[in-house]
């Protein structure tokens, strides 16, 4: 079952792009998108410990990081497509 989980991070961890770096390298993530400081949105098919176990295999275990799955128990103010995003469980389609 497809899921959508909250990677929220410390500045040790790594930068930004060293995280998108990360993510990109890693099986078990189907998709992502950011559009705040320190904070991902992360699609995938395994679990919390699972994605733990790739990233620190990539990134090892400097700084904090937590990867929390979403539910439809959730309101803020986010872009319409995060929201998609997290909805839907994929990037919403480019518009023609």
């Amino acid at each position: 079952m497809t899921k959508s989980y909250l990677l929220v991070f410390s500045d040790k961890t790594g930068t930004k792009d060293e995280l998108k770096l990360a993510l990109n390298k890693m099986t078990k993530v189907k998709t992502w998108r950011t559009d705040m400081p320190n904070c991902f949105y992360v699609i995938s098919d395994n679990s919390a410990q699972e994605l733990y176990e790739e990233f620190t295999s990539i990134r090892g275990t400097s700084g904090r990081f937590l990867f929390a799955e979403t539910s439809s128990n959730r309101q803020g103010l986010l872009p319409s497509d995060t929201w998609y995003l997290l909805k839907n469980k994929k990037l919403k389609p480019k518009e023609t």
